[in-house]
């Protein structure tokens, strides 16, 4: 009787998972469906079909997914607590249902509902390829590589660009990447070389490619209440660059990057609608005052773009119109700062601020301090700092002829830039000093768990002390009374390593191919390897001539600047490497010099 008993539970068990894994295909199904009557619409002046029928399309769809989710309340036999689960499973989900059907007649509202419910859907599938047994690196790599093929998709809908000039495909994957990537480098004019739909499109691969595809699924996490098993976590932690685990659990680390990212943003897209001139040399609305609507959406794009260190801008002459407008210059250096400084850091300032404001120096029994991590990264980015402003005003008063209050002026913005394609004076205006420490700059990059890209702030800081202990000799590398592990140390000499050979590959490839004016000159080439590589975004002018085997290398050398080197590498080897060897070599010494 006990074994019936079971039987016939265990049978209707597999028979309600069934049911719930059909239901969900077809929401699925339905998400999908909506989702390509709303590009249908929206991504053709013309659609195939007419717009009263593709808004009906959106609506079914929206109504099947919704009774979807109704029969699986009612096939859970958990009585009246039945509803509590669902609410707490799919509350997600039922907000932007209710929203979309009560704005049923908005055709915008209705798109926007279908759009983050095909989202939803979207990361739902990442979250279980996350907790299935795929190699954590190459679910990473593929996550963005999956981005890069819908923002090329994007781009490339005939209302994304303007009529007479619509992009080819090697256009739409260099620029789709390059949004990705928080790098900034362009191949046409962002402003004029797409429409409206064009720029919330780069807006949102800038967006989402800041906070990365790991993040965004430990938030899909906390929206469902799932729990994260160990590969879950494990690939968290390696999207994230390893700068959180000692420092962030995964609920903190969700809300507090979204929480810092999108305040941020506000505070910077009012400061520039507010701040900015009527008009100014370049300005996206042209000539005159423009809508409040128009102003109101490119400070948006200003603000998002410059705290994810992106560079992308809707002017036709990045910030030179705005060079000596101090609000402006001000609000951008902040944002570039705050997103290129690093999570981990802002974190823990913001946990030892806190503590001193209550008058508790521990937690838990443990101290609030500042970490190694916090303090290295600091006193390196403020020796960059010094060190890049020295350079670049040296350069810029010896090698030009600018007022020493503008040289001044620029020295600090790009400066501070070298993790952002905006520039208050063009490149190829400045002095060869000048440009070789913006090589340098752009080659350092950014801190870990930041939106920016390069070598990161770190590995040269470990670097640079492993030097100065050589040099003192230390056995051990070490800083503010730590000792920094070997480990450390090795993985750092070995980024460096692969990132100068990718930027040497990049500069190769560009040297044997191109044709143009600057065929005979280094320079160029090397500037655009490593700001590709660094994801900056900065150019001697020579990205839109570039030939398509050109404009392919610096897709690569963008894409693998943003995943990192180590990243790649895991991932196309993780599927041969089963294991490591069991056994170790006697060691024997070699000459050095």
């Amino acid at each position: 009787m006990e074994r019936d008993w079971l039987h016939r539970r265990r049978a209707a068990g597999a028979q309600r998972r069934a049911r719930s894994g059909a239901l969900t295909l077809i929401r699925a199904a339905a998400s999908v469906i909506a989702m390509a009557a709303v590009i249908l619409r929206l991504g053709w002046e013309e659609p195939w079909l007419a717009p009263g029928t593709l808004l009906w399309i959106e609506a079914f769809g929206l109504a099947v997914y919704a009774l979807t989710i109704i029969a699986s309340m009612r096939a859970d036999p958990g009585g009246r607590s039945r509803i509590a689960r669902a609410a707490r499973a799919n509350g997600f989900e039922c907000a932007v249902l209710a929203f979309g059907f009560v704005f049923v007649w908005s055709p915008m509202i209705l798109a926007s509902a279908v759009t983050l419910l095909f989202l939803y859907q979207a990361l739902s599938l990442y979250l279980w390829v996350v907790q299935t047994s795929a190699p954590p690196g190459l679910v990473f790599v593929g996550s963005f590589l999956a981005l890069i093929a819908a923002g090329t998709g994007g781009l490339m809908l005939p209302n994304s660009t303007p009529a007479d000039a619509p992009i080819g495909l090697v256009d739409a994957v260099f620029t789709a990447t390059s949004a990705i990537s928080q790098t900034g480098l362009v191949v046409r004019p962002t402003g004029d070389g797409f429409t409206r739909l064009g720029h919330i499109i780069i807006l949102i691969l800038i967006q989402v490619g800041a906070l990365g595809v790991i993040v965004f699924g430990a938030l899909l996490a906390q929206v469902v209440g799932s729990s994260f098993g160990l590969r879950a976590t494990q690939t968290i932690a390696e999207g994230t660059e390893q700068g959180w685990s000692g420092q962030l659990s995964l609920k903190r680390l969700v809300v507090f990057i979204l929480v810092m990212t999108h305040a941020t943003e506000a505070v910077g897209a009012a400061a520039l609608f507010l701040g900015w001139p009527e008009s100014w040399s370049g300005a996206p609305w042209g000539d005159g005052p423009a809508a409040w609507t128009d102003r109101a959406f490119h400070a948006v794009f200003f603000s998002v773009s410059g705290f994810c260190n992106a560079g992308f801008v809707t002017t036709s002459n990045s910030m030179q119109g705005l060079r000596a407008h101090w609000s402006t210059h001000g609000m951008l250096a902040g944002l570039i700062v705050l997103g290129s400084i690093g999570f981990p850091v802002l974190d823990n300032i913001r946990r030892v601020v806190w503590a001193r404001i209550r008058g508790r120096i521990t937690r838990d029994g443990a101290l609030v301090r500042l970490t190694l991590n916090t303090k290295i990264i600091l006193s390196a980015t403020a020796a960059i700092y010094i060190f890049g402003f020295a350079m670049i005003v040296i350069g810029e008063l010896t090698q030009t002829d600018e007022p020493a209050g503008l040289v001044l002026l620029d020295a600090h913005f790009m400066t501070i830039n070298r993790t952002s394609g905006f520039d208050s004076i063009a490149p190829d205006q400045m002095g060869l000093l000048s440009r070789l420490a913006l090589i340098f700059l752009m080659f350092v990059g950014g801190s870990p768990g930041s939106v920016a890209g390069g070598i990161k702030m770190m590995v040269f800081a470990v670097l640079a002390l492993a030097v100065w202990s050589t040099l003192r000799g230390k056995p051990r590398v070490e800083a503010f009374g730590r000792t920094i592990p070997d480990e450390i140390v090795r993985k750092s000499a070995t980024l460096i390593v692969m990132s100068l050979a990718v930027v040497m590959a990049t500069t190769g490839v560009l040297v044997a191919t191109e044709t143009g004016p600057e065929a005979q000159t280094l320079g160029p080439y090397l500037f655009e390897a490593t700001s590709a590589f660094g994801t900056t975004g900065l150019s001697l002018g020579i990205t839109p001539t570039l030939e398509p085997p050109g404009k392919i290398a610096i897709t690569v050398a963008m894409f693998v600047g943003r995943v990192g080197p180590l990243a790649v590498v895991a991932a196309l080897l993780a599927i041969g490497l089963a294991r490591r060897p069991g056994y170790e070599y006697p060691a024997e010494e070699v000459v050095i010099y």
